[in-house]
């Protein structure tokens, strides 16, 4: 990324900080498996926010 569209980053983050602790607290037995899952959709996300810029 050559320049950093930081208000994309933040709402990304955002979001992942709002959501994925509730995922985890449904079920803390298997954590693993859901970290894994939001961390892919959080690049999935940057990726595609990178590739095809602002929407």
């Amino acid at each position: 990324m050559e320049s950093i569209n930081w208000l994309g980053v933040v709402s990304v983050l955002m979001v992942a900080v709002l959501i994925v602790p509730a995922a985890l607290r449904r079920n803390r037995t298997t954590w693993l498996p859901y970290a894994a899952v939001w961390i892919a959709a959080i690049v999935a996300l940057v990726w595609a926010y990178d590739s095809f810029g602002p929407f």
